[in-house]
């Protein structure tokens, strides 16, 4: 009796086995057939078929990164720096393996037109493809400029200068633009006072003009979080930004802002000069060394010795404490104070002008002792 088990298994290995060879058979004649039409047709094949071959080759050997590493490299993209500038320095650092392949794949997707100024970080041996889309998200080149408090106009020019190199005289002819102030809002005939002192960052190529709508904006919008409705009981603008700027120059010391202001408060309400030295100083344009009697008594609007109430406008531009300062003075009788002899920058406070003269000899006592130490030491 036949097995039926055994007999089907002798039937599909059977069939398996004719399937094999005639599957061997095909590649064997299509491998013939491939051979045969090379040798017909030689010069067709190394005509059409081999460029081709070899376009590929060559397209995916410059644009296939195939030898990438880690090792970084940075470039600066100026403005106006062309295409073909940029792929010199990329094959120059071996970013890219041809700088002319480079630029044809940039035109062929536009990314020529597309590219802009800035910073961008590649790796060496990156390759085309990936360095072309990294062109087109450079990062902004900036640069930082810190412009500190109670700083004049001609102060800040210097800084901005030193920062950007525009010329001193160009940006304050920026800042006497009549018309630029006028849309600004400032109540006077320059932003003295108004360039708000801070951290910019502005871009290599900024103009004067920027910087000063810049940092006049800023202002606006500091000085808009500590009066929100842009008005004060008694006071213009002008007027609390010019006694903070008095404030700036003669409270050495954060914490003594508050009741410095409202000395000056004090005073001006009882018609009184501030006595403010520094408005002087301003006048003169004399910000170091003593001053003298002549100095003192220089005729000007700016010599608070002289004349009451507030000067013709700031001595410079005040900060955020400074400015609140004058808008939230502290609560106090006193209407005086004198620099303390230590040096610290702290002041004493007096009510009345006897106690005020009291506290100025003693200090005048004890910087003639200091003064005397400190020879005595020399020696």
């Amino acid at each position: 009796m036949k097995n039926p088990v055994a007999e089907a298994l002798f039937r599909t290995w059977f069939t398996g086995a004719l399937y094999c060879l005639a599957a061997v058979g095909y590649v064997f004649y299509g491998l013939l057939w491939t051979f045969r039409f090379m040798q017909k047709f030689k010069v067709l094949f190394l005509a059409v078929v081999a460029p081709v071959v070899l376009a590929i080759a060559a397209a995916a050997y410059l644009l296939i990164p195939f030898r990438a590493t880690t090792i970084p490299v940075e470039i600066v993209i100026g403005k106006g720096t062309t295409i073909h500038a940029v792929a010199r320095k990329l094959k120059q650092e071996r970013v890219v393996p041809s700088s002319h392949a480079f630029v044809l794949w940039l035109e062929m997707l536009g990314i020529d037109k597309k590219m802009q100024a800035g910073r961008v970080s590649l790796y060496r041996g990156e390759g085309i493809m990936s360095a072309s889309r990294k062109l087109l998200h450079a990062e902004p080149i900036e640069i930082t400029m810190t412009v500190p408090e109670g700083l004049t106009l001609e102060q800040t020019a210097a800084i901005v200068g030193a920062t950007f190199g525009i010329d001193s005289a160009a940006f304050l002819s920026a800042c006497a633009d009549q018309e630029t102030l006028r849309r600004l809002g400032i109540p006077a005939q320059s932003p003295e006072g108004y360039l708000f002192p801070d951290t910019y960052r502005f871009p290599p190529d900024v103009k004067a003009s920027d910087i000063v709508m810049r940092m006049v904006n800023h202002g606006i919008e500091m000085y808009a979080t500590l009066v929100p409705d842009s008005s004060v009981q008694g006071f213009s603008k002008q007027e609390i930004v010019t006694l903070a700027s008095i404030v700036e120059k003669e409270a050495t010391l954060a914490s003594e802002r508050p009741l410095v202001s409202g000395v000056f408060h004090n005073r001006l309400t009882r018609k009184m000069a501030l006595g403010a030295d520094p408005t002087i100083r301003y006048a003169l344009r004399k910000f170091s060394g003593p001053l003298l009697e002549s100095d003192l008594a220089t005729e000007t609007p700016y010599n608070t010795r002289r004349h009451t109430g507030l000067p013709p406008g700031p001595i410079c531009s005040p900060g955020l404490a400074s400015l609140r300062a004058a808008l939230f003075p502290e609560k106090t009788k006193e209407l005086y104070f004198v620099a303390k002899w230590d040096g610290s920058g702290a002041h004493d406070f007096s009510i009345t002008n006897k106690e005020h003269e009291r506290k100025k000899n003693e200090i005048r006592r004890m910087n003639e002792i200091r003064k005397s130490q400190a020879a005595r030491e020399k020696k």
